[in-house]
């Protein structure tokens, strides 16, 4: 973070949709507003000094350009209608600037077809991502080397964020607020514009995404086999040993890529899906203790505190969206 607070880097490019551009804008003055200190700063950003023309049709100026070599902490890449072949010779220098940004320690977000140009600067290479359904096919020809995830709404895979629709990329946007400023920020964001970001994805376990900015590929697998198998028996020793390091390293490794030592992030992958489950089933706490891998609920409900700050049954009476009539 800056002395001016944490810079955000809007991309627009030809073919934008500027309700996916501005929508980030007015969330994140939206949270600058509650606050006493302006936390976020943001500015769109053009490939060259010219302006874009919208979706919509309308043009749209830059308040900087990717050729000014300023450092961001976050970009969001907008969802873009339009030829793949075509706006990579408009715009040839989108791949570099983000290349540049992620080596530089930028988080890089996309909103539907965003996602393709992380794929196209090669960040999204042997990783983890989505787009709307309908991109798949093509991304998929073109990206084989991508793990290309259909039923996703929102994939996070080291620093790289990807969404899979329009309303995705609302609940993006709203995750870079809870990340900075707190689920209770999000949440009030959330309802003051009339917006449920709780939706019931497959994925579960977004809020772990910040655990996953680091460039050590052992741990990344391991953290990849906890994302399957945290509700079952997990034996620290057996991935140490699998991944080829003595238990004294993988616990030291874990942590300093992390920054979470294994018991705790453990703790934290059950504790996030069991909010997943308080908040979009009917499940009593004690199916969702066993579910997520204790069988214990006390013992459960003393975790679950400790990583929420509120009891199973307290959160799910603050979080839940009300049922109506």
């Amino acid at each position: 973070m800056t002395p001016f607070g944490i810079r955000v880097a809007i991309a627009a490019y030809e073919g934008t949709w500027a309700s996916t551009l501005y929508a980030t804008a007015d969330i994140l003055q939206s949270a600058n507003l509650r606050q006493l200190t302006r936390t976020f700063s943001w500015g769109v950003v053009t490939p060259t000094e010219q302006t874009i023309v919208s979706y919509s049709g309308h043009r749209i100026a830059g308040d900087a350009t990717m050729a000014d070599g300023v450092l961001y902490d976050w970009v969001v890449l907008p969802h873009f209608w339009g030829d793949f072949d075509r706006v990579i010779q408009l715009h040839p220098q989108i791949s570099s600037w983000l290349q540049q940004q992620y080596d530089g320690g930028a988080l890089i977000a996309s909103v539907n077809s965003g996602a393709f140009w992380l794929a196209y600067a090669g960040l999204l290479k042997g990783r983890r991502g989505t787009t709307y359904w309908r991109h798949i096919p093509e991304l998929k020809a073109r990206f084989p080397e991508v793990e290309w995830l259909t039923q996703q709404g929102l994939v996070e895979d080291s620093g790289l964020y990807t969404s899979n629709g329009q309303h995705a990329g609302m609940d993006l946007a709203l995750h870079v607020v809870d990340r900075v400023c707190g689920a209770d920020m999000a949440s009030g964001l959330a309802r003051d514009i009339t917006f449920d970001h709780r939706r019931d994805y497959d994925l579960t376990l977004f809020n772990m995404a910040g655990f996953r900015h680091h460039r050590d590929e052992s741990i990344h697998q391991i953290q990849g086999w906890l994302d399957e198998h945290f509700a079952g028996p997990v034996s620290f020793k057996d991935l140490a040993d699998n991944a080829g390091m003595s238990k004294s390293t993988f616990l030291r490794r874990f942590e300093r890529a992390t920054g979470e030592k294994p018991a705790r992030y453990l703790q934290r992958l059950r504790v996030e899906a069991a909010k997943h489950r308080l908040i979009n089933s009917d499940d009593n706490i004690k199916a969702i203790s066993i579910n997520v891998g204790y069988q214990d609920i006390s013992h459960f409900s003393k975790v679950f505190k400790s990583v929420a700050a509120y009891s199973p049954r307290s959160f799910r009476n603050r979080y839940r969206p009300r049922k109506k009539g």
